[in-house]
C-alpha cells in the first residue's frame, strides 16, 4: 500500500492554480501580469547592479528601509487594535 503523504499540500497547490487559471483566464488580467512582472524586472535588475556596486551599502540600505516598514505596521495595527475597543 502507497504512503499517503502531503494530502494538504496537494489540496492547498490544487487551489491555487486553480485561483491562478481563473484569474489570467481574463485578457485583461493577462495584460496587468505582464505589466507588473515587467516592472518587477527592472527593479530586481537595479537592485542586482545596486548590490554588485556595494554590498554593504546594499545592504545596510536595505535593513534601514525594512525597519521602517516594520515600524509603520506595527503603528498601523497598533492603531487599528486601539480603535476597535
Amino acid at each position: 500500500m502507497a504512503k499517503k503523504n502531503g494530502g494538504m499540500f496537494s489540496f492547498v497547490l490544487g487551489v491555487a492554480a486553480g485561483a491562478a487559471a481563473l484569474f489570467l483566464s481574463k485578457e485583461e488580467n493577462r495584460q496587468k501580469t505582464k505589466r507588473v512582472a515587467k516592472k518587477v524586472s527592472v527593479q530586481a535588475k537595479k537592485a542586482k547592479a545596486e548590490y554588485k556596486k556595494s554590498p554593504k551599502a546594499f545592504k545596510k540600505k536595505v535593513v534601514k528601509k525594512a525597519r521602517s516598514t516594520a515600524k509603520k505596521v506595527v503603528r498601523k495595527a497598533t492603531a487599528k487594535k486601539t480603535t476597535k475597543k
